[in-house]
């Protein structure tokens, strides 16, 4: 058993990849080896995503690939875990009768004992999340990675299925996240991205008070860490403390995400979203006019008229937001918004959607044109070709648009370099 050859593919946000870092660790603490070549592989892991459509179809795909390789290897064994598995577990034993085992987000961090079993297994019912991640094993020689300050969540959005499959919010203790801080730091990371599906709820639960800044503040006082982003922050729990943590703090990037979803009062109440969405950006803006916004917007949503959509096309063009990212509404069986009438015709979404991005485009390249000339300290990623792809401090990993420098002996992948905006093309800025 312990000679086994463990694969594990990770789908979805960034909270998937930090949950299978921390069970890769705890497959390596038993002896098991890790290899990213499946065809090598004795077990391959899925950790599924299902929140929209489109991350449902390629879990599925990934499953049907890793039963391909099961006829070739009769020996292989697969195994499922995540979101999916918790949300059509009936469905999945029918279609992946080859599959050897499930959990569902509750029990993922228990899989390698379940496999060391040697027998089918689907434990699925229970919700949440890893929480144990003393284990860790990052998977990126880059030094930026993800730490998951909460699990679950307690906002009941219409069209999210998150709360089901994850459970209410739970927040981890101060003292557990700074010590997975230290560790980060000391593995050599320096780009530290905060997550969960609702940040700035942190503390609420085990501190009764809104408690992300002072956290922030502690992880700031890691002085290794160059880098300190906050993402997925809900709208109505952003206090001016927090944002005055955000500014004071050298470490801490000037930058917030913070999903909206939309702006019409009409689909944000249809959302069971905060009404006061569109007043709480503007007072961010107006007291801290310099921080970078980044947001998702759903278009298409059951009920939006034309009128809600040209409200939110407005907004759009106040430019309050550097960097967003635009879906079309995708309905869920198990989720309230199901059940809504005057649900919106694909083509009618697609136009909207593509209204919204050319909008944004707009914004984009203005701001990009007033970087032109200034200087910014990047993280070069990606190499490809003649090449460089860099990030600064107002873009976050895998979401944001990027800086492409010329390829150069004196810029090393994960060393942070000084480099001047000589122009912009599209999306992208160019840097010498």
């Amino acid at each position: 058993m312990n000679n086994n050859k463990v694969s594990v593919i990770t789908l979805g946000c960034s909270k998937n990849t930090v949950e299978a870092e921390s069970v890769i660790g705890l497959f390596v603490k038993e002896g098991f080896t890790i290899t990213g070549n499946l065809e090598d592989a004795d077990i391959i892991v899925i950790h599924t995503c299902s929140f929209i459509q489109d991350a449902q179809k390629e879990s599925k795909y990934q499953i049907q690939q890793a039963g391909l390789l099961k006829q070739q290897n009769k020996n292989l064994r697969i195994f499922v875990a995540g979101c999916l598995s918790q949300l059509l577990q009936d469905e999945m034993k029918k279609e992946y009768p080859f599959v050897d085992g499930y959990v569902g987000t509750g029990n993922f961090d228990k899989i390698v004992k379940l496999i060391k079993k040697n027998k089918f297994f689907s434990e699925t019912k229970v919700v949440g999340g890893v929480t144990n991640f003393k284990s860790r094993i990052l998977s990126t020689n880059l030094p930026s990675t993800y730490i998951k300050i909460s699990e679950g969540c307690n906002h009941r959005c219409s069209y999210c299925i998150i709360p089901n499959l994850r459970g209410s919010f739970v927040s981890r203790p101060i003292k557990s996240i700074i010590d997975e801080a230290k560790f980060l730091a000391d593995s050599g990371i320096r780009e530290l991205n905060i997550i969960a599906q609702d940040t700035t709820s942190y503390g609420i639960d085990i501190y009764g008070k809104l408690s992300l800044a002072k956290l922030l503040k502690e992880i700031s006082k890691i002085k290794q860490f160059k880098w300190i982003r906050l993402l997925y922050a809900y709208p109505s729990t952003i206090n001016k403390e927090l944002l005055e943590t955000v500014y004071e703090n050298e470490n801490i990037c000037n930058y917030m995400d913070i999903p909206i979803q939309h702006i019409s009062k009409n689909v944000l109440k249809n959302m069971k979203r905060p009404v006061t969405t569109g007043k709480i950006i503007e007072n961010i803006k107006k007291s801290f006019p310099d921080i970078i916004l980044r947001t998702s917007l759903i278009t298409g949503f059951p009920n939006e008229t034309d009128d809600d959509f040209k409200e939110l096309l407005s907004f759009i063009k106040q430019n309050y937001f550097e960097h967003i990212g635009i879906f079309s509404y995708s309905d869920q069986e198990t989720a309230p918004s199901y059940k809504l009438k005057n649900k919106i015709s694909p083509e009618i979404i697609e136009k909207r959607l593509q209204m919204l991005a050319t909008e944004q485009f707009k914004n984009v390249v203005k701001n990009n044109k007033e970087k032109i000339g200034k200087t910014f300290e990047v993280l070069p990623e990606v190499v490809s070709g003649n090449k460089v792809y860099c990030r600064a401090f107002f873009q976050a990993p895998e979401i944001d648009n990027m800086i492409i420098v010329n390829k150069k002996d004196d810029i090393i992948l994960g060393q942070f370099k000084n480099i001047e905006i000589k122009s912009c093309k599209g999306y992208d800025l160019i840097a010498k």
